[in-house]
Order: structure tokens, then sequence, then C-alpha cells
């Protein structure tokens, strides 16, 4: 009798950081730089593009990055819209890219660098950072701090990952 509860409890236990510790969930991740502890998390849908728009800190005009996620769970930048040439943005289009102005703007298409992950600082002026998915837009200074660096990545979390950071919510 004794034994039997000892294998039920062990099984338990095992079963328990099973579920805790295994990474399942794909989702939007924000890490603090250069460790793997999440701040914030968005899970991940079917839908494979999202957007980020962010104040240039220089400038203080809108920049707006359209991302695609690959197959492989790496993320891909598929288009800018900017407003400014100045410092940090670019002047014209790489090889196999569209660059036009319209409206003022100017605009970089068919764009296909991708990127394991994203380091991200996020900046103090009191502008948002949004990070649009699913026709659902987000503030993310609500969820990072000011000042401070993170490594946006889509990545698998598992459950205790996702009890210690955030979940991005409207």
């Amino acid at each position: 009798m004794k034994k039997s509860k000892l294998i039920i409890g062990v099984i338990i236990f095992l079963t328990t950081l099973f579920i805790l510790l295994v990474p399942y969930r794909w989702s939007f991740v924000f890490f603090e730089q250069r460790t793997t502890n999440p701040v914030a998390y968005l899970p991940l849908n079917d839908e494979k593009t999202f957007h980020i728009r962010y104040t240039h800190s220089i400038h203080l005009s809108d920049v707006f990055e359209t991302y695609k996620i690959t197959n492989d769970h790496r993320i891909q930048i598929f288009s800018l819209e900017y407003e400014d040439f100045a410092i940090g943005m670019p002047s014209g289009a790489g090889e196999g890219e569209k660059f036009f102005e319209l409206d003022g703007k100017y605009y970089i298409t068919n764009m296909s660098q991708v990127f394991p992950s994203i380091s991200m600082l996020v900046g103090d002026i009191n502008k948002d950072l949004a990070f649009k998915y699913d026709n659902n837009e987000y503030n993310l200074k609500d969820y990072l701090i000011r000042g401070e660096s993170y490594t946006f990545q889509v990545a698998r979390l598992s459950l205790l990952d996702q009890l210690r950071g955030a979940r991005i919510r409207e």
C-alpha cells in the first residue's frame, strides 16, 4: 500500500513538472535582454502577419513596419513606411525591394530579410509603441519598461513561462 502511494506520488510529481516546464504554446515573446526570462507575451494564432508602429526618437515621426512569420517561426520584415530619411532610416531599396514615395511618405516593399529575433529598445518619449496583430493593437509601453532593451521573437512557452510573463491583452 505504501509503495503504491509512493509510485502514484512520483507520477503526479513528474506529470506536474512536465506540464509546467515543457514549452508547448507558440507566442510572440519579449524577453529581458540577454536572458530567457519572458517579460510579456501574446499567443500566436493562424495569422502570420503583424505590424509594429513606433515614433522615431530623433525625427519624432511615425514608422510603420510589417512583418511575416516564416514557417520555421522566424521573423521576416516585409515592408517599411516612414516620413524622414535622416538618422537610422534607409534612403532607398535593397536588391529585389521596391522603393517609392506617396503623399509625403516613403515606402519600401518586397523586403525579405529574416531574423531569429529582434532587439528592441523602448524609448523614453511620450508616444505609443504599438504592436498590431490579428486586428488588435496593443501599446507595448503598458507591458515593457521605458529605457530598457528587449529581445523579441516567436518562441514556444511553457506554462511556467506564461505565469512569469505578462500576457498582452486588449
